[in-house]
């Protein structure tokens, strides 16, 4: 066993080069030696030894092309979206790379998401259809809009929104629908374009998991009728914070624009942010009330370093989310989230749910996956309208037991063949040990 203090001294050193050589060497003569004297069928829990001698990897999400980028943005001494070009050139690069007419950059997916209802004319008095199963902004921002959130629960197969269950909590004050793609996995939008367009409501994607991800070769967020993204730090493309906001509707580009920028514009109603400079007779007008939901040059710089290399990137996560699939669909008690037909998908995180019917418990399973220094990740604790801030009532099966037995394996480049044979080897014998065991 490696004592505790050591493994958190290499937690937090781990980034340097040498250390990381070094580390990646261990492993490799760990391997050879466990590979001739462990016992394959017996884990750490159970007096085996461990698949690993050191945790994995951290994430790395910058190289070289983010920093050329962010000393491209120091050298011009830009300082904000009015005096810089990184901004300008990261929502041009976006919309080109994602095939929309319009995109819009914003300081986090939580504002793209309200500056989305705002353009949408979303206010008090409405309704917008939700997922049960999805990170607390999706909803959040349908309340900042003075809106009220709807829960739908999820499928039980693709974990994204229920379609067969949307048409039932349609009123005549439902005003839009936010399919969320969950992992990177498209929700069924055929379904829910089809019940958008026979109830007149706006589509607003919610594809902060879904960088990358297409259906039937159309890129996710660009589908609806305004797609939101985040940026944050574990996403498939970050800038650490930031969002986006991507529409093909001139008028809703417009409303957008100004609502992320305190609803400012021209008298003829042009967003000011549109301007390339300011002339002397210049007037300013606000004919909305919006907020200051600009990116920042950094963000925009870090962001144009990430899109340079974005194939590669889309490259990692889907062959690694490709290789979990396969091997994990073939362990008893496991079901890894479907793909709903025609969407390729470029993984967040791989999803798979630990059936009641598997020989290990979820958190029996998450404790035997540290004991082997095996990364995962958690999706919500409970439902999204289980929290106090919705009310905390509703029925909501599927999302509840998603969050009760979900977990959610890394795919970020930094994740390499031995990391995905570590979990899938890893898994493979907690749920052999628990079923002999028990």
């Amino acid at each position: 066993m490696v004592p505790k203090h050591l493994t958190a001294w290499l937690k937090r050193n781990q980034n340097s080069a040498p250390l990381r050589q070094t580390l990646d060497l261990a492993q490799s003569a760990y391997g050879l030696v466990r590979g001739i004297a462990a016992r394959d069928d017996r884990p750490a829990i159970g007096g085996g030894w461990p698949v690993r001698l050191v945790p994995f990897p951290p994430p790395q999400p910058f190289t070289r092309h983010e920093r050329r980028e962010l000393r491209r943005a120091s050298n011009s001494q830009s300082t904000s979206f009015f005096d810089g070009t990184s901004v300008r050139r990261f929502e041009a690069e976006l919309a080109s790379r994602w095939g929309a007419q319009h995109a819009l950059a914003l300081s986090s997916g939580t504002a793209s998401l309200h500056t989305a209802m705002m353009a949408c004319g979303i206010g008090p008095g409405d309704e917008v259809i939700v997922p049960a199963l999805t990170y607390v902004a999706t909803a959040l921002a349908v309340m900042q809009a003075g809106a009220t959130p709807v829960f739908v629960d999820a499928d039980p197969t693709n974990w994204d929104i229920d379609p067969r269950r949307i048409e039932a909590v349609i009123t005549p004050r439902t005003k839009a629908v936010i399919p969320v793609h969950i992992g990177g996995v498209a929700c069924d939008m055929t379904a829910i374009l089809a019940l958008a367009e026979r109830h007149d409501l706006w589509v607003v994607e919610d594809a902060a998991h879904a960088h990358g991800s297409t259906w039937h070769g159309k890129a996710l967020g660009t589908i609806g009728d305004i797609g939101c993204f985040s940026f944050g730090s574990p996403k498939s493309l970050t800038t650490g914070e930031g969002g986006a906001l991507l529409t093909d509707d001139p008028e809703l580009y417009r409303r957008a624009r100004m609502a992320m920028n305190l609803g400012e514009c021209t008298p003829d109603g042009k967003p000011t942010l549109d301007l390339l400079f300011f002339k002397p007779e210049t007037r300013l007008d606000y004919v909305m009330v919006g907020w200051n939901y600009r990116m920042s040059t950094a963000q925009a710089a870090i962001g144009l370093g990430q899109l340079a290399r974005f194939d590669a990137i889309r490259r990692a996560r889907s062959t690694s989310g490709a290789h979990l699939r396969e091997h994990l669909a073939r362990i008893p008690g496991l079901k890894p989230q479907s793909v709903t037909p025609g969407c390729d998908p470029c993984y967040y995180t791989f999803p798979f749910e630990v059936l009641e019917t598997a020989s290990l418990s979820r958190g029996e399973l998450l404790a035997g996956l540290a004991r082997e220094r095996v990364d995962y990740r958690l999706w919500s604790n409970k439902a999204l309208p289980s929290y106090a801030v919705f009310g905390g009532t509703g029925d909501f099966p599927v999302a509840e037991r998603l969050c009760r037995n979900g977990i959610g394996f890394r795919v970020d480049p930094r994740i390499g063949a031995a990391e995905l044979e570590a979990m899938v080897e890893a898994t493979r014998r907690l749920i052999e040990y628990g079923r002999t065991a028990s």
